[in-house]
Parts: structure tokens; C-alpha cells; sequence
């Protein structure tokens, strides 16, 4: 009876997490869009609609905290609770880069846009790898967490890359250099974006092997 139980809470506990996890990717794509339109009314959506994210964090962590305390689970089951509460964490401060994002387009000057394709393909790989590592822990499986965990090192070089090109711009076009500073800070918050994945894998990791791994 116990035993079906908790694995009844852990299936509840799950499917609020994967709920997290798509809200949190609507977060990213939004906070995009604004990058990409200048919509600072998108911005203030995402901005506000965060609260419900930090909610849920709050609640799964909870949920996960009470049957530990109240039906000490062991092995398995306890390996599943202690790594669902850091993947909630690392979901919600993903969200948190999300809203820095949407901060930092409502302070660019209107009107200016370089490097789109460029920044937008980071973006585009930070989703990506989102999705995959929520199927991987849907799944639980391990190999799928492993192979896109190593997908992170496809966005540090990206952010190498640009990092490089804005600087250039920012000694050519010192007029514009307030604004490249601002697309230097958003490529920062879309490569702690891929570092926060890369931890969730290591939790999925953890989850359905037992096994403690650190990508960095």
C-alpha cells in the first residue's frame, strides 16, 4: 500500500514537473520573440506570467519535501524525489533567464537589430536542448540525457563567437556600443540557460542511474 503510494506522488510529481518544463519553455520562445519584435507588451507577459513558475517550483518542492518526511522513501524512490526538486530549481531559474532576457529588450534602444540569425540560433539550440532533456526525463533515460548534455558546448561556442563580433562592433561603432552591451548580456543569460540543462541532465542521470556525474 505504501509502496503504491509513492509511486503514485511520484507520478503526480512528475507530470508537474514536465508542466514546468513546458512553461518554462514558452518563457525562453517568448522572451525571444521580444528580443526579435521589440514587443516590450510580450515582455511584461513574460515578466508577469514567471509568478506561476515560481509557484510551481514552491509546490513540487513541497510535495517532494512531505512524502520524504512523512513516508521516508528509500533507494529509488528516494533518489527520484531528491532529483526531481533540483530539476524544479534548475527550471525555475531558467525561467529567471527568461525574464532577463524581456528585461533587457524593454532597455535597448528601439529600432536597432544586429546579429539576429546569430543570436536566435543560440536561442533556438537552448530550446532544443530543453525539449530533448525533458523527453529524457520523461523517459528516464540516461543515454538521451548524456547526448544533450554535451550539446552545451555547441552554445558556448556560439557565445565565444559572439562575444567576439559584438566587441569588434563596439570598437568600430562606439556609438552603438550601449546597445551591443545589452546583446552581450542576453547571449550571457541564453549560455547560463544551456549550463542550467546541462544540470538537469545530470540529475536525469542521477534519477535513473544512481550514478553522480558533473559535465563542467
Amino acid at each position: 500500500m505504501l509502496a503504491h503510494f509513492i509511486k503514485e506522488e511520484e507520478g503526480i510529481i512528475r507530470r508537474n514537473i514536465l508542466l514546468m518544463g513546458y512553461n518554462t519553455r514558452e518563457a525562453i520562445v517568448k522572451a525571444m520573440q521580444c528580443y526579435n519584435t521589440q514587443d516590450h507588451a510580450l515582455a511584461d507577459e513574460v515578466i508577469k506570467n514567471d509568478v506561476i513558475i515560481d509557484q510551481q517550483q514552491t509546490e513540487i518542492e513541497t510535495d517532494c519535501i512531505k512524502v520524504i518526511a512523512t513516508q521516508q522513501p528509500v533507494a529509488n524512490d528516494l533518489r527520484e524525489f531528491l532529483s526531481d526538486m533540483n530539476i524544479a530549481m534548475e527550471l525555475e531559474r531558467i525561467a529567471d533567464y527568461a525574464v532577463s532576457i524581456s528585461k533587457i529588450v524593454q532597455k535597448m534602444p528601439a529600432g536597432k537589430v544586429y546579429l539576429d540569425n546569430d543570436i536566435l540560433l543560440m536561442a533556438e539550440k537552448c530550446v532544443s536542448m530543453l525539449d530533448e532533456i525533458l523527453l529524457s526525463y520523461a523517459e528516464q533515460d540516461s543515454n538521451k540525457a548524456n547526448k544533450v548534455s554535451l550539446k552545451d558546448s555547441e552554445i558556448d561556442l556560439l557565445e565565444h563567437n559572439l562575444n567576439d563580433k559584438l566587441i569588434k562592433l563596439m570598437k568600430s561603432e562606439p556609438e552603438n556600443s550601449v546597445y551591443y552591451t545589452y546583446q552581450l548580456w542576453i547571449i550571457r543569460q541564453l549560455e547560463r540557460i544551456g549550463d542550467r540543462v546541462t544540470n538537469i541532465g545530470e540529475s536525469v542521470i542521477f534519477l535513473s542511474t544512481g550514478k553522480l556525474v558533473n559535465f563542467d
